[in-house]
């Protein structure tokens, strides 16, 4: 009852109160008991919800305690004051079943607005949810999108790449028969008018020496020397000519010092000046890496020697467990190494290239024009010293 408006409560009692001793001074005959209708109606404005039930119930008590207790002015017939009574109780109950018609009414369209809203909030959430996937999908689909944009440009990147390579071992075949092949005419140039020559010479000195008798040791001992120095210049060139070929000198002195020996020649034919760094292998190494390193420092000496116009060179040599590493450097000239790496390019970084390819190592040109060129090149070594 604390949730009663107190105001309106003790008007609707005092008005029973006043209606019913009301009734008790009226005729029983009279109808006045269908003013307990507006009571019952007042109640409806009350918060408390059994307020019109319990009021329409108080009424009728009320009511049908006037007849009883009400004075009889004048005799009614007793039709007269049934059917005025039961006239006042329809008045008292006829709104109070309007009333709970009308709040089921309103409690049914309570309950299907909130179903309503229940069942909208939950479309909506399984519409947000839907619309958070369809987000999701299209952020996965654009960023797969992007991953196979990127994978076909890396894919088109490796076919050009793989094209270039093929096209510069196209390029490299050709170059080397035409190399071979001027190799094979310059050696037998040598060997035909130089050493063949030379040796023709020597046999007609013998045998011009055989028919001439000495009398003189001391000239014929001059002969002798002479004869043996012309042979040693031509043993020196063959071996020369020889050397081109198979570096034997990497099967006598290893790598390390065979390397020394191309800085000091160099240094020796060139003028130019050489230094060489280098700390000893731990393990030996296999041949193909050997070759390979010596290969690469005397291409690399070669072309300074012929386009560098250096004025000194270094030459570094690094073998550890895990790595051969050389790194040729002139103070020169320079060249751009894109126009190099061009189909037609220097023969010599080609072949360079290959041989570390081929070693299953790495080459890296650098080099700007008038700021000098390093070339180093890197070849992985299996534990114990092996070629990986």
């Amino acid at each position: 009852m604390s949730h009663i408006n107190v105001p309106l409560l003790p008007l609707i009692i005092m008005l029973g109160v006043g209606l019913f001793s009301f009734d008790l001074y009226l005729p029983r005959g009279l109808g006045n008991g269908v003013l307990y209708g507006g009571l019952v109606i007042l109640s409806f404005l009350l918060p408390y919800r059994k307020a019109p039930l319990i009021t329409a119930a108080i009424c009728s008590i009320l009511d049908l305690g006037g007849i009883m207790l009400g004075s009889p002015i004048q005799p009614v017939p007793l039709w007269i004051l049934v059917l005025n009574r039961l006239f006042s109780l329809t008045a008292i109950w006829l709104p109070l079943l309007f009333f709970l018609h009308r709040r089921r009414a309103e409690e049914a369209l309570q309950l299907a607005h909130d179903d309503l809203e229940a069942r909208v909030d939950a479309r909506t959430h399984q519409l947000a949810t839907l619309n958070q996937s369809l987000i999701t999908e299209i952020a996965e689909r654009k960023e797969t999108e992007r991953s196979l944009r990127a994978s076909e440009a890396m894919l088109q990147a490796r076919e050009r790449q793989l094209q270039q390579n093929q096209e510069d071992l196209r390029a490299l075949a050709g170059q080397l028969l035409t190399a071979q092949e001027e190799d094979r005419r310059r050696i037998s140039r040598d060997l035909h008018d130089d050493v063949n020559q030379r040796l023709a010479m020597l046999t007609m000195d013998l045998r011009q020496m055989e028919k001439t008798p000495f009398t003189d040791p001391d000239h014929q001992r001059t002969e002798i020397c002479r004869v043996s120095e012309r042979l040693t210049a031509v043993s020196d060139d063959v071996r020369r000519m020889a050397y081109r070929f198979h570096p034997s000198i990497l099967d006598d002195l290893g790598l390390v010092k065979a390397v020394r020996r191309l800085v000091d020649d160099f240094s020796a034919q060139t003028g130019i000046k050489s230094t060489y760094a280098y700390n000893d292998p731990v393990a030996s190494l296999p041949a193909e890496v050997t070759i390979c390193i010596f290969r690469v420092v005397q291409e690399s000496l070669s072309n300074i020697a012929r386009h560098a116009r250096a004025s000194h060179v270094e030459v570094e040599l690094s073998c550890e467990e895990e790595k051969v590493d050389v790194c040729i450097h002139d103070d020169g000239m320079g060249f751009d190494v894109k126009q190099s790496s061009m189909p037609g390019g220097h023969l010599g970084l080609l072949s360079m290239k290959e041989r570390a390819r081929l070693a299953k190592g790495a080459l890296e040109v650098t080099s700007t024009p008038g700021h000098g060129t390093r070339i180093r090149v890197e070849i992985p070594l299996a534990q114990g010293g092996r070629h990986a």
